[in-house]
């Protein structure tokens, strides 16, 4: 592991550091939040909203799980006649649920949509889970594509599949924003947080490859 990659780990625990203590504080990153939700909730109405809506549904657990991870699921246990596709995708959805919810139980917070920012109340607001699930759950779905469809490795590498998940990650915490969802620092925290996930699916990738598929992949995740 280079220090490139060090040094993007040391940023993402500061950024998620500085944003918590500003929640806590009530800091300026949170008044933005109010900024930015008084914006969102009388600008982005109407065709804009439908917009920002589909973008949203890269982070929905449900509606990945409904079109893309089942049937990518039950689609490469029918192909590998074995029940090894589903192993890595159960243990990351599980291990990313666990996540969320003890992220969420340390600081219970509103939603913006409530038109209240309050802590330690009913809430489960702070970080935004559903921006992990665009960086995550993403590219367990590509990867579940590529056990399906192995001809898709020829052109879309290792590198563009995480890239990919890179760019819906971003784009689901954006949409979330805009959507006035989530508060702005729900989503700073887990653009921060989700490339670190990402990144450790990508280092874990040689070790878990055989419980994909039996091919081996044309190329090597590079680092990040």
């Amino acid at each position: 592991m280079g220090r490139r990659t060090w040094g993007w780990y040391v940023l993402a625990v500061v950024v998620m550091a500085v944003v918590t203590a500003d929640v806590l504080v009530d800091g300026p990153l949170r008044h933005l939040d109010w900024t930015v939700h008084r914006f969102c909730d009388t600008r982005v109405r109407g065709g804009w909203m439908s917009v920002v809506h589909v973008f949203t549904q890269l982070g929905q657990r449900g509606v990945l799980a409904k079109y893309a991870l089942v049937p990518l699921a039950i689609l490469g246990i029918a192909r590998a006649r074995s029940l090894r596709p589903l192993l890595v995708p159960a243990v990351v959805v599980l291990l990313l649920s666990l996540l969320q919810v003890g992220l969420k139980s340390v600081i219970p917070r509103t939603y913006p949509f409530s038109d209240t920012d309050i802590l330690w109340k009913h809430g489960d607001a702070y970080p935004s889970g559903h921006t992990l699930n665009g960086f995550v759950l993403v590219w367990v779905a590509i990867e579940l594509l590529i056990v399906v469809v192995p001809v898709l490795d020829r052109w879309l590498t290792a590198r563009g599949r995480r890239d990919v998940a890179l760019v819906t990650g971003f784009l689901t915490g954006a949409a979330l924003t805009l959507a006035d969802e989530h508060w702005l620092t729900d989503v700073l925290f887990s653009l921060a947080l989700g490339p670190v996930l990402l990144t450790g699916l990508v280092a874990a990738e040689p070790f878990t490859r055989p419980l994909w598929r039996d091919e081996p992949y044309r190329g090597r995740y590079p680092r990040i």
